[in-house]
């Protein structure tokens, strides 16, 4: 692989972890913010008994209390991408051993803040 097609690839890694959090990182955010963790969990009670326990806990909350703690799981979820890339990085996984604005952490923060890749 060429160090133009490394740097595709990494540009292709980021932004793909980056629509993550606004896609698969936003399932528990949402499911917090209208306040059912599982439509299903009272009918299977014996199966999924803590799906229960968190639409109860969900149920109890106000609106900003929800969306607080909507935020708090996005964010989390986002923090967890942070966290693998400083594993890859320091692990000096290809294509992550740096990135072009600092590590891959930073261009990831970045491009969830709408910075642009350079060159283009």
């Amino acid at each position: 692989m060429t160090e133009h097609d490394s740097r595709w690839m990494y540009r292709q890694m980021i932004d793909a972890m980056v629509i993550s959090c606004a896609g698969a990182g936003q399932v528990s955010a949402e499911r917090v913010r209208v306040g059912v963790w599982n439509d299903n969990a009272d009918e299977v009670p014996d199966i999924a008994p803590h799906q229960v326990t968190m639409n109860r806990v969900l149920s109890s909350l106000s609106d900003d209390q929800r969306q607080a703690v909507a935020i708090l799981f996005a964010e989390e979820y986002a923090s967890g991408v942070y966290n693998a890339l400083q594993v890859l990085r320091a692990a000096e996984c290809d294509p992550f051993r740096e990135g072009y604005d600092g590590d891959p952490c930073d261009d990831f923060l970045g491009r969830l803040d709408g910075w642009e890749w350079p060159g283009r």
